[in-house]
């Protein structure tokens, strides 16, 4: 049924002021057009045998395809009779006369899902329940053998009355849906539905399952998350191509939504029906998400540079040649020797630049031009070193190339006396995903304690007791693996990595929930545990202890950080905020 809605205002089941004259059909009494499509034209009117205003689909006879147009309202009537379901349409009766076809079905209130993207006044919760509903709705029809064929925003309807029902979306117009066993009306090759929202079997012509309309759905909920359709190009060819290029993950658009969630989406978007999953591993892992936790402010087709919760895309790569271009600094100055500063100005630039626009691939270049230029000058000791640091970020941060040079951070932040806040950085910088957290955490962990064995100075745990000094390994990768890289490899040593690891984990639950005395509590608290931790992990392998002043500006970042409406978004255990 295309009930197409209308605004709110007008009581459901009023008998209207000004009805027309002509009754249609004996008992409808026409109100007002709601819209009009392929498939007829919906009036809102009022049922004056039943006294209920009702949506009242007309489809004209074509008296030269009057054999097909039956069938097909019969399909329609039929698949609408079959289903009874609070997130469908309720489809009432089909009734024509001499030059007509008319279905009837109840009249929703409210607002497709179409506008409520375009006017931008929709929450990520909010969605995730809409996508639990719609998925309940197309389960209920693929058990009873209909498919949808046509799932898309336009079609879903979000009623104004959805906390009294229940219902936080209705599913409508089955107008080209395929029943099971009945043979279709259209011939191998033809399309039907909304090229925008095809599964690439139904583009190319193919029979429709219910991994078509998972396909679409998934569709529908990714436009939203990421505010735009990737589907939707300007002529129906450049549709058809991007169709069969695939899409783009939706973690690339929304960084900041949980990772269950994502992969749902994702692998129902694949391109093979077999990839896909089923709809019940989409609706799980919306359901999961579907809870009260669910508190994000930021609406979902407000322009990315203006959310003030989500880096942009602009921003990322700003960081990203930013500390490209430090890393390359410190590299020439410290690592290999000196250079004149105009060398060191130029070769900035260009990671600076390179890094904006290109960062995996300008990490990856200038890291191999470092490693060689090293080996060339016969520091082989020293690129070993430099090896050993690099070369966990990429494995470990694959997806996020913007924040490769992020943990130069932790050895910057120990020449203050403060690295072990470095923590509290990863765990705002690795935003949603516990994995990115607790993998920025340990490798700046890994890259302050290279760098003191590089450099000789003390920035956390200072050298192994017993390290020579960078001359006696710097021409030797053997000296440079058994002086430096093996002791660095105990157990006791690469303890404080699970431990930076552990904090930048948990940090963003810690904080999460309500601002003011409370949350700075659990900050300090938080700050607390990773101060003493931090001590009995340096006391147990002989390390100096960590100066006092260390303790009081962590557990001032801490609480600096609680204090604030967190820009860490992280999954809650039945939300997302």
């Amino acid at each position: 049924m295309n009930t197409v809605p209308r605004a709110a205002g007008a009581p459901s089941h009023a008998r209207p002021a000004t009805p027309r004259d002509e009754l249609v059909l004996g008992r409808f009494r026409l109100i007002e057009p709601l819209g009009s499509g392929g498939h007829g034209t919906v009036w809102e009117a009022y049922d004056e045998r039943l006294q209920r205003t009702v949506a009242l689909k007309r489809i004209a006879c074509a008296h030269d395809a009057k054999h097909d147009d039956h069938r097909r309202i019969d399909r329609e009537a039929l698949a609408a009779a079959r289903l009874s379901h609070p997130a469908i349409v309720a489809f009432h009766e089909a009734l024509s006369d001499h030059d007509a076809y008319y279905l009837v079905s109840e009249i929703v209130r409210g607002a497709s899902l179409a506008k409520r993207y375009a006017a931008g006044r929709l929450r990520d919760r909010e969605l995730i329940a809409i996508g639990v509903a719609l998925a309940d709705a197309l389960a209920h029809a693929h058990a009873r053998g209909v498919i949808h064929r046509d799932v898309k925003p336009q079609n879903v309807i979000i009623a104004v009355d959805a906390g009294e029902t229940g219902a936080h979306a209705k599913l409508t117009d089955f107008g080209v849906a395929q029943i099971a066993g009945e043979q279709p009306l259209t011939r191998t090759g033809d399309v039907v539905g909304t090229l925008a929202y095809m599964a690439p079997e139904q583009a190319d012509g193919r029979q429709a399952s219910p991994a078509t309309d998972l396909y679409a759905l998934a569709l529908t909920l990714y436009e939203g998350f990421a505010g735009e359709n990737p589907l939707r190009g300007a002529t129906a060819v450049a549709t058809v191509k991007l169709l069969s290029e695939g899409i783009s993950p939706l973690a690339e658009k929304r960084p900041d939504l949980p990772r269950r969630l994502v992969r749902a989406i994702d692998r129902a978007l694949s391109i093979d029906p077999a990839e896909r999953g089923s709809l019940g591993d989409l609706r799980d892992a919306l359901a999961s998400l579907a809870g009260g936790a669910a508190r994000r402010a930021t609406t979902l087709r407000q322009p990315a540079s203006t959310r003030p919760t989500e880096l942009t895309g602009r921003a990322k790569r700003l960081i990203a040649g930013a500390g490209l271009a430090a890393l390359s600094a410190a590299a020439l100055s410290s690592v290999l020797g000196p250079h004149t500063e105009s060398t060191v100005f130029a070769v900035a630039s260009i990671a600076l630049v390179a890094g904006a626009f290109a960062p995996r691939a300008a990490w990856l270049t200038l890291a191999f031009a470092a490693l060689a230029s090293m080996a060339i000058a016969g520091q082989l000791g020293t690129a070993l070193l430099l090896a050993v640091a690099l070369a966990p970020v990429p494995f470990l941060i694959a997806r996020d190339p913007w924040m490769w040079s992020l943990p130069a951070l932790a050895p910057l932040l120990g020449l203050a006396g403060v690295a072990a806040a470095f923590p509290a950085l990863a765990a705002r910088a690795g935003g949603s995903s516990p994995w990115r957290r607790a993998a920025l955490g340990a490798v700046g962990y890994w890259w302050v304690a290279l760098t003191e064995a590089l450099s000789g100075h003390r920035l956390l745990l200072g050298a192994v007791s017993g390290a020579r000094p960078r001359a006696g390994w710097d021409g030797s990768v053997g000296g440079a693996f058994t002086h430096v890289v093996e002791p660095l490899c105990t157990p006791g040593r690469l303890a404080p990595a699970a431990l930076w690891a552990l904090a930048a984990l948990v940090l963003p639950w810690v904080l999460r929930g309500s601002a003011g005395f409370p949350r700075a509590c659990r900050a300090a608290a938080w700050a607390a545990a990773l101060i003493v931790a931090g001590l009995v992990l340096a006391h147990r392998i002989g390390a100096p202890q960590p100066p006092l002043p260390l303790a009081a500006a962590l557990l001032a970042l801490a609480v600096a950080l609680s204090l604030r409406r967190a820009r860490l978004r992280v999954p809650a255990r039945s939300g997302v905020t």
